[in-house]
């Protein structure tokens, strides 16, 4: 009976992932409460580790400055200019200032328009990426530990989590993005369900604090190459000695040739051994970006070179990569 709904449910995710409505069908699907609340600890756990270098915070921080001072650019701009049509000015110059005034309102739309098309690019990316987890591994025993009832809702639930982190983050909400009346009725759903759905999220979030994956967690998690091919399993972790981040995994491989392929690829990388992994710090020289290392049927992997499994736990690798 069980794997019959699981059966069912995956047929499900593949019909709407190449729905046209992708992947506002996924964000928008009616799922219960508890399966939401699940499901918002790993969602705030993910978006922290995309976001998670201070390089990445400084540039996320100058961003919103920029974009602090554009907006209020925009609103001195736009007081200038209801003063100068309530004014009757009849002069060249104030017409030539409404002329200026209406080059840069369009300006300022085009611009806010292409903001939120990138917006709704990230938000189908990420969606896209969960379900691929999802698909790839629907019967993996350790999601199925993980998430238990709630593993078959994992495509629906856990999209509109990490959506919603997204846009809370950035201080916005769907309308800010989407057409979300459009997009109700063409689903038959009700915008009152889905603001009230949206509000829910929201005030989880505000209260969640971020998971801690520990490092006993991540041992022997599976490691999947691009293309969904099992490659090993998770032997080791290294971190910064320093700054305790994550700089990558020792993966123990399962396919001797795919060791000596990939050491082959990135052999004059120059990486050392590791000497007590899990408290090995990344200095310069030992560990070059990118760099893989061969140990006894082990590679080394940066963490660029791979992404985690929001749904097993485990880590795939990026194509970009290999």
């Amino acid at each position: 009976m069980r794997s019959r709904r699981r059966r069912i449910e995956k047929e499900k995710v593949i019909a709407y992932r190449r729905s046209k409505l992708f992947p506002w069908n996924f964000i928008f699907e009616d799922v219960e409460p508890a399966a939401i609340e699940h499901f918002v600890p790993y969602a705030v756990q993910v978006l922290g580790d995309l976001r998670n270098s201070g390089e990445e915070n400084a540039k996320t921080a100058t961003e919103a400055k920029a974009s602090t001072e554009e907006a209020l650019a925009w609103a001195s701009s736009a007081t200038v200019r209801r003063r100068m049509w309530s004014g009757g000015a009849s002069s060249v110059g104030a017409s030539r200032g409404r002329l200026r005034g209406l080059r840069e309102e369009q300006k300022d739309a085009e611009a806010r328009k292409g903001e939120k098309e990138r917006l709704r690019e990230r938000i189908r990316e990420e969606v896209h990426l969960v379900v691929s987890d999802f698909l790839s591994d629907t019967d993996d025993e350790d999601a199925l530990r993980m998430h238990g009832d709630f593993a078959m809702l994992f495509p629906f639930a856990f999209s509109q989590c990490l959506v919603q982190a997204m846009l809370q983050k950035l201080n916005l909400r769907l309308e800010d993005v989407i057409d979300v009346r459009a997009i109700s009725e063409l689903m038959g759903v009700s915008v009152h369900d889905i603001r009230r759905r949206e509000d829910f999220i929201r005030d989880l979030l505000a209260h969640q604090r971020n998971m801690r994956f520990l490092g006993a967690n991540i041992f022997g998690k599976k490691v999947m190459s691009a293309e969904g091919e099992r490659i090993g399993s998770v032997a080791d972790i290294i971190f910064d000695a320093e700054t305790g981040i994550l700089r990558g995994i020792m993966v123990k491989t399962e396919k001797r040739e795919w060791v000596e392929e990939s050491a082959a690829k990135e052999g004059e990388r120059g990486v050392s051994s590791a000497s007590s992994a899990t408290q090995f710090a990344e200095k310069s020289g030992e560990v070059k970006r990118g760099g893989v290392e061969r140990r006894k049927g082990s590679v080394y992997l940066p963490i660029q070179a791979v992404r985690f499994n929001s749904y097993n736990g485990g880590f795939v690798l990026k194509s970009t990569v290999f």
